[in-house]
């Protein structure tokens, strides 16, 4: 408990006021989260840092950060050419890394970066959207928690995570309407009470669907946590794992409700 809490402590002291000042900071925040997230599904998924796929992928993801600074048609010739460098590992190998492993590389070298880049453009709106966000999500997973430490007798997911339970989602997300009434009332991300409500509970499922990704791709690989980087924690693609998927679903809706 004591290492839990220190790595927390820590992490916020890093982590907080570069999510405050924002801009180019918190850019190249969520982009360095992007990369050591990578650093750990390629250990996960080859039981080694394999340097060939993991640059590819930290490049790949870096064109998305510079998107305004580098032609369209250059950006989409670089990640082809990233690409092939991923596949020829499989030829370099002798067919020891599979093409499905490279296959589910890329996927996931998408859902990661685009997920990161979408956190910071929730930061880029204002500080209000990436706090709402946040917040849904933490209120989200507390409640679940705990709610299904009372209430839990349906599983959830069994073969994915056999401790969540439908009981446990179920109040996770509708303890969401707390975060959802608080910026209704506080804030001007929402001119509808309705809207603000329903756009909450849709970002807490996807954040909790999120969480059900991230732990099936550990359990298909055999491991507890994405990583140690965090001591007490897990890794970073364990503490972000809802916040992934749910800050691109966060903006489709804020575009649709706006």
């Amino acid at each position: 408990m004591k290492t839990r809490v220190t790595t927390a402590i820590i992490a916020l002291i890093i982590f907080l006021p570069l999510l405050y000042v924002g801009g180019e900071y918190f850019k190249y925040t969520t982009f360095a989260l992007g990369v050591m997230a990578m650093y750990e599904i390629v250990k996960m998924t080859f039981k080694q840092t394999n340097i060939v796929i993991l640059g590819a992928s930290s490049l790949a993801g870096a064109l998305l950060y510079l998107k305004d600074e580098i032609l369209s048609l250059s950006q989409y010739a670089t990640v082809y050419l990233l690409v092939i460098a991923m596949l020829s590992v499989v030829v370099k190998t002798g067919h020891k890394v599979k093409l499905v492993e490279i296959g589910s590389i890329i996927f996931v070298t998408a859902y990661i970066f685009i997920g990161f880049y979408c956190l910071y453009m929730l930061r880029d709106l204002s500080l209000v959207h990436v706090g709402y966000l946040l917040l849904t999500i933490w209120f989200t997973d507390s409640f679940a928690y705990f709610g299904g430490m009372k209430f839990g007798k349906n599983k959830l997911s069994p073969k994915i995570s056999p401790n969540k339970s439908i009981e446990g989602s179920v109040i996770g997300s509708l303890s969401s309407i707390i975060i959802a009434l608080a910026f209704y009332f506080t804030t001007n991300i929402f001119t509808n009470v309705l809207v603000a409500i329903l756009v909450t509970l849709v970002v807490s499922v996807v954040g909790q669907f999120g969480d059900l990704i991230e732990s099936a791709y550990k359990r298909e690989y055999g491991v507890k946590d994405s990583s140690n980087l965090l001591p007490g924690h897990g890794g970073i693609f364990d503490r972000f794992d809802s916040v992934i998927l749910s800050a691109p679903c966060l903006i489709l809706l804020l575009n649709f409700v706006a």
